[in-house]
């Protein structure tokens, strides 16, 4: 009967309703926060936007920037901009701001997903091996089919890191801690074969290796963004849609079988789904370490637990976090430019060990 009826994510939609609907009683305490969240981060994000598109090694008076936009969307009101704005604002600018927005949304929203997934605040892409390992793969397609190979060959090195994270959780003995822990000693020993690779190859037609383990928005094009896009849209698409099942996940991997939950398609799934939105963001920009640590811990003390709110907060805080950091990148020591990972390593740094410091105290 339809009381046994199962979902799409493996799990019988009657008795996780019932769960959900339990857990909203206890998270009416963040409506208040919510309802303030979402006008700040979209003020926020507006003002990032605005300071990148008219600060910079050349810097881009207010009035061009809406001349250009406004050409661009086809208005009128605005005065006509110079070819030089032109060039500037939506020629790198613009591709550069979009693509940090996606970076961001998808590696803070993966975030989410695992912290869910492993009952864990630490999980991270990039402390679990996901993003070293996409780099392995996004570093030899960059040699053999430039933006487009890197791409795709992040995806696929990122679904494989994932199939290998899913091998070690499925082991029911191994602590969520611990698969962490071996994540970070699977991202350092992935990390030097970055380097290989890249020393390996043709200079010429693959990025330093900096590029590959320090991240950077640097060179960003419409063609990259799109194709990433692509990737991400896709694979959150299943992400967001598992937020009722990452809800009864927190209940613990009993409970949830006991609901009727397919525990190991579950994690297959979704672990799948993040191995292709980290290895489409490293294969455009490298790895940027800690957006998938630092943003789902904030957005979790002001969304609430539940993940239909946690995820989407997560995105948007994501997203703004990664624009503003690379926007710090190009200012902090101007003309020269600071890869992105080196500026959100340096904050979500001491957060890692601030929580691993206090999961030990605990």
């Amino acid at each position: 009967g339809s009381a046994h009826r199962s979902g799409p994510r493996g799990v019988h939609q009657r008795p996780l309703r019932r769960v959900t609907q339990t857990v909203d009683l206890t998270t009416d305490r963040f409506r208040g926060r919510r309802r303030w969240f979402g006008p700040l981060v979209t003020a926020s994000l507006l003002a990032v936007a605005g300071a990148a598109l008219s600060f910079g090694a050349v810097s881009v008076p207010g009035d061009q920037v809406l001349g250009v936009l406004a050409r661009e969307f086809g208005m009128t009101a605005f005065a006509e901009p110079t070819q030089q704005a032109q060039a500037v604002v939506w020629g790198i600018r613009m591709p550069r701001l979009l693509l940090g927005f996606v970076v961001g949304a998808s590696l803070a929203g993966v975030g989410g997903v695992l912290q869910g997934l492993l009952r864990n605040e630490m999980a991270d892409p990039h402390l679990l091996g996901i993003g070293p390992g996409a780099a392995i793969g996004a570093s030899i397609g960059s040699a053999v089919g430039g933006i487009p190979g890197a791409i795709s060959g992040g995806v696929v090195a990122g679904v494989v890191t994932a199939f290998a994270i899913r091998r070690l959780a499925s082991r029911a003995s191994i602590d969520p801690t611990r698969i962490i822990l071996s994540g970070v000693a699977l991202g350092a020993a992935l990390s030097a074969w970055v380097g290989f690779v890249v020393f390996a190859a043709d200079r010429a037609t693959v990025p330093p290796i900096e590029f590959w383990l320090l991240g950077s928005l640097t060179g960003s094009t419409w063609r990259a963004l799109g194709t990433t896009t692509v990737f991400v849209v896709a694979s959150g698409i299943v992400l967001l849609s598992s937020a009722r099942t990452l809800d009864v996940l927190g209940l613990g991997e009993s409970s949830a079988r006991h609901l009727g939950m397919d525990v190991d398609l579950v994690r297959t799934v979704l672990l799948v789904s993040s191995g292709v939105a980290v290895g489409a963001t490293v294969g455009a920009v490298g790895v940027v370490a800690f957006v998938g640590l630092l943003v789902p811990y904030f957005a979790r003390k002001v969304a609430g637990p539940r993940h239909r709110h946690l995820l989407p907060a997560s995105a948007a805080g994501g997203a703004l976090f990664v624009a503003a950091s690379d926007l710090a990148s190009r200012l902090v020591i101007e003309p020269i430019e600071i890869p992105v990972g080196l500026v959100t390593a340096a904050v979500g740094g001491p957060l890692f060990l601030w929580l691993l410091t206090r999961r030990r105290d605990a």
